[in-house]
């Protein structure tokens, strides 16, 4: 990955592409994913009711196909399309990106045909996945350390998450199956805002790093994962976290929609991942950047994370209250889910690939491939067993694998890791303090100041 500085060497009158700094990205990256992201959870929760209302002919059908349309568009359409996402600059991609969605979503009251609305969505969904996609290189490219790059994707997920709580209530205000163009053109208006917000802070004529070929994830990227050890680890522990993370939406939904019968305990346990993250992500990002600072790496944190989710599914299936049980297993996800979304991105922007798109692309297909295998197996295993009585056999099992391949991956890297650690320590001249000052103590060539606050090895500037 380079560097999106210029270095002292340029001559001061050279021009090129206008750099983003850290504090501006991160605080128009925040305003708009909050802006945009209340557009989209105003719509989702009435999406199928919409779909409903507005299809011609068999509702029940066009629900099914046109939420898996949206899905699949949004989670991996972009990283489809990665090999031409990249022609365009940072700014120019995002902002057609949330245009795109903007355009899509307000059209869906317009839409008079089954084909319409589901092409609609997979247009909705592509900007969605552009935009993320677009997002998140841009992050890793600037920001040079994981730290940094951790507390940037921390303040994403708290925005995307207040805007989740918010939008249910959005659409409860708005929506009407007769006249859905009111909560619809709002939601439109959210994605132009955001566009309108994100502009000024995005870097002028940068494009994102070309991948190793013309597929997503090339074969160069693609042997380096069978290959190297950490990116294996991280591919493996990401995974299962996304596979149990999925639980909550799937098995865990439909076991609240069944057992419970209070309405409004049902909303507060599905809710409350949201507002836990909006209230405590702030403090748990701050003692996970006091770990990373004192050694610890992105992958034991997702390793982490991973035994939360464990305890998690332990909760629920413990012979208790199955309230308590529910309500401490809601408390436990909700840090868990805290830990690990950020923690992804982070790690997956750290792995030694070339590319820091093609990095991403492997994340997305990675993230896609646990989340669908978390919800089928949540959405049939699950049910069987539930319906059977049983179904805390399903989150024993979940819990005991989960900590079982938790554990051994940790293990493993810490066999990994150690000899490794031994080398450097016994290479020769380590450890040794040498009598020559370093070249930049010789050299009368000045120095780039350094930003204060960011050490100069993290390679993190704050451009004006």
């Amino acid at each position: 990955m380079t560097s999106t500085a210029p270095t002292s060497a340029e001559p001061s009158g050279r021009t090129g592409p206008r750099p983003a700094g850290p504090r501006r990205l991160r605080s128009a990256l925040a305003f708009e994913t909050l802006v945009g992201s209340l557009g989209l959870y105003s719509v989702i929760p009435v999406l199928g009711p919409l779909l409903a209302a507005r299809s011609p002919g068999q509702g029940t059908a066009v629900v099914g196909i046109g939420l898996f349309c949206y899905t699949a568009s949004a989670g991996l359409s972009a990283t489809l399309a990665a090999h031409w996402l990249r022609r365009l600059s940072y700014a120019r991609g995002m902002v057609a990106a949330v245009l795109l969605s903007a355009a899509a979503f307000g059209l869906l009251s317009r839409a008079r045909s089954d084909w319409a609305l589901c092409g609609l969505l997979v247009v909705a969904g592509f900007g969605v996945s552009a935009h993320f996609l677009y997002s998140r290189v841009l992050i890793a490219e600037v920001i040079r350390d994981d730290i940094g790059r951790n507390r940037v994707f921390s303040l994403l997920q708290i925005a995307v998450n207040a805007a989740a709580a918010l939008g249910p209530f959005v659409a409860n205000a708005l929506y009407s199956p007769a006249q859905p163009q009111q909560l619809l053109g709002v939601v439109a208006l959210c994605y132009v805002a955001a566009a309108v917000v994100m502009l000024p802070g995005l870097p002028r004529g940068q494009r994102p790093p070309a991948a190793s070929g013309r597929w997503p994830v090339g074969r160069k990227v693609l042997r380096q994962v069978v290959t190297t050890p950490a990116i294996r680890r991280t591919v493996a522990v990401s995974v299962l976290g996304t596979f149990v993370y999925a639980q909550f939406y799937s098995a865990f939904a439909y076991y609240v929609a069944e057992d419970f019968g209070s309405a409004t305990l049902r909303s507060f346990l599905l809710a409350g991942p949201a507002f836990w993250i909006v209230v405590l992500q702030t403090g748990v990002t701050a003692v996970i950047s006091r770990l990373m600072r004192g050694g610890t790496t992105p992958f034991a944190v997702l390793g982490g994370a991973n035994l939360l989710f464990a305890a998690s599914m332990t909760a629920l299936g413990l012979d208790f209250s199955p309230v308590v049980c529910a309500v401490l297993a809601v408390l436990v996800f909700s840090v868990a889910e805290m830990v690990f979304g950020p923690m992804v991105s982070t790690a997956y922007a750290g792995l030694p690939v070339e590319s820091s798109l093609e990095a991403f692309n492997l994340r997305q297909v990675c993230w896609s491939f646990g989340e669908a295998l978390g919800a089928f197996a949540g959405g049939a295993l699950f049910v069987a067993l539930h319906d059977q009585g049983r179904g805390h056999l399903y989150w024993q099992a979940l819990a005991v694998v989960t900590l079982a391949v938790t554990c051994l991956l940790l293990i493993l890297a810490r066999r990994t890791d150690a000899p490794r650690a031994q080398e450097v320590a016994g290479a020769p001249g380590a450890g040794e303090v040498s009598d020559v000052p370093p070249p930049e103590e010789v050299s009368d060539v000045p120095q780039p100041q350094e930003v204060s606050g960011a050490p100069r090895s993290q390679g993190v500037t704050d451009m004006p």
